[in-house]
């Protein structure tokens, strides 16, 4: 029997809910009792639409508590939606996993599972082997926001953003599910301090690093999140962390493995979280944003209080043990190169930026083409700049302009520097006149603050951190002094989780006529392929990286094409623009590789 998006059927018992929202053919809502459920199993298996969607929801938010061995599975499904439950369960599965689906949402629950097992609490992975249509590609623009992850004690991730296994080929390859996003969620107290896999979110894999996922991570909360060394871990490529919030939490936002991430309008505090130490003896610090591979973007962050050093500073750029496109091994720490780290500020750290760890002789490689430039650092310790191994200076391998570094008490500019010297050019040591504001309780630039050009012409930031207008003479640092409306302040518990504001959206999917626009595969070779469009598409542009049209597609009396020839397109980076004859419907990163 099938049940139209307007019924909503009741269930007490996991088999009978699993039966029917099966056997929908049309949609509908799906409410589970409230009450206390041990062992509430049930494995989904349903393609729905954007039209008619399937949604499983609790009586009332919060009012079904699922214990034991409760967890919930999505296999090869589409437009489904879990709402509303409370996972307090004690087993050894992950709550809610998806295998090979797209346009899942995981809204406004509750995650606190108590096991001594290592689990991945929630999983989104691909449906290995199984290369029959729809599911030869990977999953795709699944959605977790306004959910609460807590009280994690042992390993596995808060989040796991995985994917496909496709041996069909003449190669193995491994494929990121893609345009998932992580947004308005609550993630707080992981740990003690894990050897490792402990992450909050863990994005690809080491093997999957090249895969461009395409992920969004922005507007969450995390506070004490110390059981990994890295608190959100990106293993893949073609990422964005942005707008989130980080509080009192050991470790760093890592770019682990994989090219082309955008970390963006970030804070982290340190809160007077003290220097900590793990169960096994390991020195823990709060820390900020550390950096291997090609090509990623650091702009608009901000970072205070923060006590970590080595691999745990504000910004961390450690020597490498690869390079690029020079080792087949992706385990390998892959140095980083061509890395933009611009307009952020760091103020009362104990260490700022710190160049040149190199692991104790294990890495050698050293950093290539980085530009650090309109950063403001200000701080009462050590230094702004330090070269952690002396014999490890980069000089000019790293690019310096138009910075601002004011030290205070005793700390320096530079330190444990052998070649790299700063002139004019490069940092101006002048007072920033910061001002706190109360409000927001950060560090902000006042109408006194100096203005220095914006040097960046690739990729010039057109906004500060708090979503104001940037021209392109700019204050340094995250924030430039504007009276404008403030944007994006670091969020509080009230901005997240399932009691946060209905209206919380993400800023991927703000246009509903995009959402569910797929366009792959990642690199594409000789065809992209194009998957829902809208039908009110009127015309599909490919822009290359200096934002010149270099093919225009315009359609004509509804015919919506699936595939365009790009087979004399050379290799390298491009963005799609799908339009309507009002706006642009939506805007999509693709790489051409021949």
């Amino acid at each position: 029997m099938g049940f139209t998006s307007s019924s909503a059927q009741s269930f007490s018992d996991p088999d009978d809910l699993a039966d029917a929202v099966n056997a929908s053919t049309n949609g509908g809502v799906f409410v589970v009792k409230n009450g206390t459920y041990r062992d509430f199993e049930a494995s989904f298996e349903v393609v729905a639409t954007a039209a008619n969607p399937v949604i499983i929801k609790a009586e009332t938010a919060g009012g079904v508590v699922l214990t034991g061995e409760s967890h919930f599975v999505v296999k090869k499904s589409a437009y489904l939606t879990l709402e509303g439950f409370v996972f307090e369960g004690q087993g050894e599965d992950s709550l809610v996993k998806l295998e090979g689906s797209n346009h899942i949402r995981i809204t406004r629950n509750v995650f606190k599972l108590e096991t001594s097992e290592s689990i991945k609490w929630v999983f989104i992975g691909g449906v290995y082997n199984d290369n029959t249509f729809p599911f030869t590609f990977p999953s795709h623009h699944n959605r977790v926001d306004h959910n609460i992850f807590q009280n994690k004690t042992t390993p596995g991730h808060y989040i796991t953003i995985d994917g496909s296994f496709d041996d069909s080929g003449p190669e193995e390859v491994y494929h990121q599910s893609q345009y998932d996003v992580i947004d308005h969620n609550h993630f707080k107290n992981n740990g003690p301090r894990a050897v490792n896999e402990q992450e909050s979110i863990r994005i690809g894999w080491s093997e999957m690093s090249l895969s461009s996922g395409f992920t969004t991570v922005e507007h969450n909360l995390f506070e004490d999140c110390d059981g990994d060394p890295e608190i959100v871990s990106v293993k893949s490529s073609d990422n964005i962390i942005r707008h989130n919030t980080f509080r009192r939490s050991y470790g760093t936002l890592s770019l682990r493995h994989g090219n082309r991430n955008r970390v963006e309008g970030n804070y982290f505090f340190g809160d007077g979280k003290p220097v900590g130490t793990s169960p096994a003896g390991s020195t823990l610090y709060t820390g900020g944003i550390r950096i291997y591979g090609t090509d990623h973007v650091i702009v608009n962050n901000y970072m205070e209080g923060l006590n970590g050093t080595r691999w745990d500073a504000p910004i961390t750029l450690t020597l490498g043990d690869a390079i690029d496109g020079q080792s087949s091994n992706l385990t390998k720490h892959f140095r980083a190169e061509r890395v933009t780290i611009a307009f952020n500020t760091l103020v009362d750290n104990t260490h700022g930026i710190e160049i040149g760890f190199d692991n104790n002789n294990n890495y050698n490689k050293d950093l290539a083409n980085i530009t650090v430039a309109n950063n403001l650092i200000t701080g009462a310790e050590n230094s702004l700049v330090a070269i952690v191994d002396s014999d490890n200076d980069q000089g000019s391998n790293i690019t310096w302009t138009n910075n601002l570094m004011y030290p205070t008490g005793n700390a320096a500019i530079l330190s444990g520097a052998t070649s790299t010297v700063f002139d004019a050019d490069d940092v101006i040591s002048e007072n920033p006149s910061l001002e706190f504001d109360s409000a927001t309780n950060v560090w902000r630039t006042s109408a006194s603050t100096p203005v220095y050009a914006n040097t960046l012409t690739v990729d010039p930031i057109v906004e500060d951190i708090e979503g104001q207008s940037r021209p392109a003479l700019s204050n340094p640092g995250a924030d430039h002094y504007s009276l404008e409306t403030i944007r994006f302040a670091p969020l509080t518990m009230d901005d997240v989780g399932p009691n946060a504001a209905q209206d919380g959206t993400s800023s991927v999917s703000a246009n509903p006529e995009g959402a569910g626009l797929l366009i792959y595969p990642v690199p594409a070779s000789n065809t992209l392929h194009l998957k829902d469009l809208s039908p009110k598409t009127s015309k599909i542009e490919i822009l290359d990286t200096d934002g010149r049209v270099v093919l225009m597609h315009k359609i004509n009396g509804g015919n919506l094409p699936s595939t365009l020839d790009v087979s004399w397109l050379s290799s390298g980076v491009y963005v799609v623009r799908v339009s309507s004859p009002q706006n642009s419907i939506g805007t999509s990163k693709v790489i051409i590789q021949h």
